[in-house]
């Protein structure tokens, strides 16, 4: 009921916003707080929510303002003007050449550029040289939207809060958003293409178009716009950092007299033009807060719960087929009300962040350009003489195609771009129960072959030889050579089991204490016996400091044949192993696998506390649980949809060997995926 009650307010708010009674900069904190309350969150913690909320994004404001400096910058030095000529000038004087080459210089623009002053300065300069060149002003109004969404897929402030917000790494999204503009920039040509043929009325420029005269610009200065982006994904340099020295270097090459006055005002101006977007971001701060709080995740559980987002075709449906809900500060746009959908699904792990950052730069696509209730076309509609709505019918089917095709991407290519598939995860772990084990045999030509490996200590590589010569007898075949077993199936794998070998040392009082460890592994890493044999050696007692001058000070240290004497004893304490164990150790020579008749039912992981608090796992390769997507060293959240330390740490740790198909939310490089375990091995 109280997940029911959260989506009234909701959709209450986004009717608000879609009949514009009341704006988003006062719709998004309005409905935080509201939200809340409906969740159950107390007075006390609902107020210190709201104030940390207020900051929560404040590097993400502070990025917005630098930006607007460095915009205001680039526009009252006459730089902006200087590059929208220089490619007017090189477009020449076909109408369709023109306009490709200065969308190019709009989407260079508002890569660094923020805010409806920059659309409204770029937008006054480059708008009336394509309606006076023979643009048709629907064209014109819709290619320059078009190549303004271009630019803002790279977005300097835009990524910065997708940064914050999200949590992501700007690596994590380089290569998805390349793609994701080469779709649009394909989609803007194909409507551009389109357009032209279809429209036989050139434009005329119903007022006298000003020709006013353009500042010289120094070569170098034109660089400015593009500075930050080399800082910012060349050399990672903090956008907080970036945008200023940008600015400066603009400041500097164009009127390095009036450095001072020109930053001065470029800065209470740009602080002008962004001041709704501030706003707009201390609401989404605050929505951000709230929707992490306890009591809110766990109302709006059922709504995530399913793992509906994890489905390849409802991914593409909701954020490709449906991003036209965008429009109107609708349920998908990520600046409205649909910050609270995103939030949500951030806070209950339903997609890894950059997935889902991936989607909403797919969704943003169609909010950019067709949104109705956007400032910028709102101001390129009025100035052109375009019906607003024609802007929207225009555009839409090609930005609803980009995002479509974006999500395709995501879906197909998730592990490419983000080192993580969630679609492909959630596919595996519904068909574990019926995934047949082929890793986890090892193939019959890998049969009593045994590999000796050592952890590059030299006592551990002589002692490892010792091990491997020791071995290679009688029907056994011994090889030297290191391997991680447990990083994969055994499928493809040269032998049924892994040696390793390894040494250790300690300094006594005595002398020195040399350890050989023998670990007996089968091909998936599991561990089937380890044995350790050590030595003391130090100088007999009585020895006098003559004696120990020409004879003892050497034997307080062990040499390479002590190594070989331990080691040798390690390989007996297999062998017996193997002898007491006859039937484990044939299967183990035989399938890669040491396990016996009447064992009983496992799916071959084990759970372990690390110093740093957290709960991971150790998963043998080609086990069941590797089938499932399981793998060593995921970090586990939850176990059977609870937190692992409610259920304490045993006994979390006995689930492990239950033998029963539990469930698992993990943390793996920065992503969290959600496992279901299917059906374990068995002998009976």
């Amino acid at each position: 009921m109280i997940a029911v009650a959260i989506l009234v307010v909701f959709l209450a708010f986004a009717a608000l916003m879609y009949l514009r009674i009341v704006p988003a900069i006062l719709a998004v904190p309005a409905m935080a707080v509201i939200m809340g309350i409906v969740a159950g969150i107390p007075p006390v913690q609902l107020g210190a929510s709201i104030v940390t909320g207020a900051g929560a994004l404040a590097t993400v404001i502070v990025t917005v303002i630098f930006g607007a400096l460095l915009g205001r910058v680039t526009m009252d030095t006459g730089i902006a003007r200087a590059l929208v000529n220089i490619a007017a000038e090189y477009g020449g004087e076909n109408p369709f050449a023109l306009s490709m080459v200065l969308c190019a210089v709009v989407a260079l623009l508002f890569v660094t550029l923020n805010g409806l002053g920059a659309i409204i300065m770029v937008g006054s300069i480059v708008l009336p040289i394509m309606m006076t060149t023979g643009v048709p002003r629907k064209i014109a109004s819709t290619l320059f939207l078009m190549a303004f969404a271009l630019g803002f897929i790279f977005n300097i402030t835009n990524w910065k809060f997708y940064t914050t917000l999200f949590g992501v790494e700007q690596s994590q999204l380089l290569w998805y958003a390349i793609a994701l503009a080469l779709v649009d920039i394909v989609a803007l040509v194909i409507y551009a293409a389109i357009a032209f043929r279809r429209e036989r009325d050139y434009a005329t420029w119903a007022v006298r178009a000003e020709t006013p005269v353009a500042p010289r610009v120094p070569p170098w200065a034109l660089l400015a716009p593009v500075l930050p982006i080399i800082l910012y994904f060349v050399l990672h340099l903090d956008p907080i950092l970036a945008f200023p020295i940008a600015a400066i270097y603009a400041a500097l090459l164009t009127k390095p007299r009036e450095i001072a006055k020109v930053l001065i005002a470029a800065a209470i101006r740009g602080v002008e033009d962004v001041a709704p977007a501030i706003l707009l971001f201390i609401g989404i701060g605050m929505l951000f807060t709230l929707t992490k709080a306890p009591q809110f995740v766990a109302a709006l559980q059922p709504v995530v719960a399913g793992g509906w987002a994890q489905n390849p075709i409802a991914f593409v449906a909701v954020f490709g087929v449906l991003s036209p809900l965008a429009l109107y500060r609708g349920p998908l746009n990520p600046f409205g009300v649909g910050i609270a959908i995103f939030t949500v699904l951030l806070a209950s792990h339903a997609l890894p962040a950059p997935v889902l950052v991936a989607a909403i730069m797919a969704v943003v696509q169609v909010q950019n350009v067709c949104d109705p209730t956007n400032t910028a076309n709102v101001w390129v509609a009025n100035f052109t003489g375009t019906p607003i709505e024609e802007i929207t019918k225009r555009t839409l089917p090609y930005q609803t195609a980009v995002a479509i095709v974006a999500t395709l991407l995501i879906v197909i290519f998730a592990g490419g771009f983000f080192g993580t598939s969630p679609f492909r995860i959630a596919i595996e772990a519904a068909r574990a129960d019926t995934l047949p084990l082929v890793g986890l045999f090892a193939p019959a030509r890998a049969a009593n072959h045994v590999l000796v490996g050592d952890d590059g200590s030299s006592y551990a590589r002589v002692a490892a030889d010792t091990v491997a010569a020791a071995l290679d007898s009688g029907a056994l075949r011994a090889t030297r050579g290191t391997a991680a077993p447990e990083t994969s199936d055994c499928s493809h794998k040269l032998y049924a089991a892994y040696v390793s070998v390894t040494s250790t040392t300690f300094a006594l009082s005595t002398g020195t204490d040399l350890d050989i460890g023998v670990s007996l592994e089968d091909c998936g890493g599991w561990g089937v016996g380890e044995w350790h044999d050590h030595q003391v050696f130090a100088a007999p007692v009585d020895a006098d400091a003559k004696t120990l001058a020409l004879q003892g000070v050497a034997r307080l240290k062990p040499v390479d044949a002590d190594a070989k004497t331990l080691a040798l004893q390690g390989v007996a304490r297999l062998n017996e192993w193997a002898q007491t164990h006859a039937g484990r150790a044939a299967n183990l020579w035989d399938h890669g696998l040491a396990y016996a008749t009447g064992d009983a039912p496992t799916y071959y992981y084990a759970l372990f506390k690390t110093v740093d608090g957290n709960m991971r796992t150790f998963v043998r390769g080609g086990g069941p649980a590797f089938a499932a997507g399981m793998r060593t060293n995921d970090i586990v959240d939850k176990l059977d949809g609870k937190f692992w330390w409610e259920y304490g740490t045993f006994q979390t740790q006995s689930r492990a060997y239950d033998g029963k198909p539990h469930t698992f939310e993990v943390e793996r490089n920065g992503a969290v995926v959600d496992l279901q375990l299917g059906e374990p091995f068995s002998t009976t």
